[in-house]
């Protein structure tokens, strides 16, 4: 299916053109445009540069937007290479993260689909992954694990409380922001699953697999979730893994033997809440509440706000005056553009199939994230040694 060329172009005057109309005529006019698109330097209004990652089916490069100029993480597929198993995962990636609407999770604005190829245009968090933040920089203290547990925790619960069971919860896919933010991303494995619905297919990374991935015919989703949290506490604040082993078949056995080797320097209640994670039978496994009110948690709340606050999808048939404050600015900056108020509506019903909710998107959710930004803590004057000394 070829990319959608949008709706008409909208003139401010006989002469004017605003930069949305200039950037969608070029997308389909210009030259440069064009050749950069045949090149793969570019798809739809996003300019693509460096590499950041490559998956099975996919390789993820930076893109900057070319209205708003902020950078986005772009997910390109080639269709000719996509097995049918692997089209049904991108199906299940995609409405994963179109019914997800929180601060600690990978934002998706769009989908471009060419003839040969698809992309998932994303949230970039620039801080790389956790994974790397610890290889580089060695174990966690407690009171920072904290922090970061608590908001991969809080991305969980709300995974769960729409019924989407990640399962490929690893440091690789926790992505580090400004100020101590994280992100949860990487939806390829989702699924939908009810409570008491099980699932079959063996998903996600071995290092972070649930004893019964190995042992059972079928599982439950959610303590699968939950086991991969502890993997990954024990990961954060250790510096290793809670089973190590040389080969798939010796992590198998490691797993399942469930023997943890905690390190002395580790606080009593952090080991405490790690074996009450990392059990054996799923059902005897802390479930999130548990975890959010074990004594190692406590004080780090996993509430991830009200979630309309960061909803995507603008706000339609409602007085500009009872629009929260980011949507008001948001709506200005398109104006701006050249993106007006019926364009929305009209755009609407294609969700992330169109460069005008796109821009929207990614306008609005720049807002929300410098509103949840932590305050910077003032740094506590230290006299020199030479002062001390006097």
């Amino acid at each position: 299916m070829p990319v959608d060329k949008g709706p008409p172009l909208h003139f401010n005057n006989n002469t004017q053109r605003s930069l949305y109309d200039k950037s969608v005529h070029n997308l389909h006019h210009d030259q440069k445009w064009q050749q950069e698109t045949t090149l793969g330097k570019r798809v739809a209004l996003y300019k693509l540069q460096g590499e950041l990652g490559r998956g099975n089916f996919s390789i993820v490069k930076l893109g900057v937007h070319e209205l708003t100029k902020e950078r986005v993480a772009v997910k390109i597929m080639d269709k000719s290479k996509l097995t049918p198993k692997a089209r049904k995962m991108l199906v299940r990636e995609i409405a994963s993260m179109e019914a997800v609407h929180h601060k600690n999770i990978i934002r998706l604005f769009e989908v471009v689909e060419t003839f040969s190829k698809l992309h998932l245009v994303m949230e970039f968090v620039n801080g790389g992954e956790l994974y790397q933040k610890l290889l580089t920089e060695g174990k966690m203290k407690e009171t920072d694990a904290k922090q970061t547990f608590a908001q991969i925790l809080s991305a969980v619960k709300h995974l769960h409380e729409r019924n989407i069971i990640h399962r490929d919860i690893k440091a690789e896919n926790v992505f580090c922001g400004p100020r101590g933010i994280v992100k949860l991303g990487d939806f390829g494995f989702s699924t939908r699953a009810s409570g008491s619905e099980e699932l079959k297919t063996f998903c996600g990374s071995p290092p972070y697999a649930a004893p019964e991935l190995f042992r059972d015919e079928s599982y439950s989703g959610r303590p699968v979730d939950i086991w991969a949290l502890g993997v990954l506490l024990f990961f954060m604040t250790t510096g290793h893994m809670p089973f190590p082993a040389d080969s798939i078949a010796g992590l198998k056995r490691s797993i399942l033997l469930g023997v943890i080797t905690a390190p002395a320097h580790l606080s009593l209640p952090c080991r405490t809440l790690i074996r009450g994670i990392l059990r054996q039978t799923p059902k005897d496994r802390f479930s999130l509440d548990q975890i959010a009110e074990s004594e190692w948690m406590n004080g780090h709340s996993i509430n991830g706000g009200t979630c309309e606050k960061y909803i995507l999808s603008p706000t339609l048939g409602v007085p500009m005056e009872k629009l929260s404050q980011e949507e008001k600015t948001a709506r200005e900056k398109l104006e701006a553009l050249g993106i007006t108020q019926s364009m929305l509506e009209h755009e609407m019903i294609q969700g992330a199939r169109s460069t005008v909710i796109a821009s929207y998107r990614i306008v609005i959710h720049r807002l929300q994230c410098i509103a949840q930004l932590p305050p910077i803590q003032p740094v506590k004057p230290q006299k020199s040694r030479a002062c001390s000394i006097l």
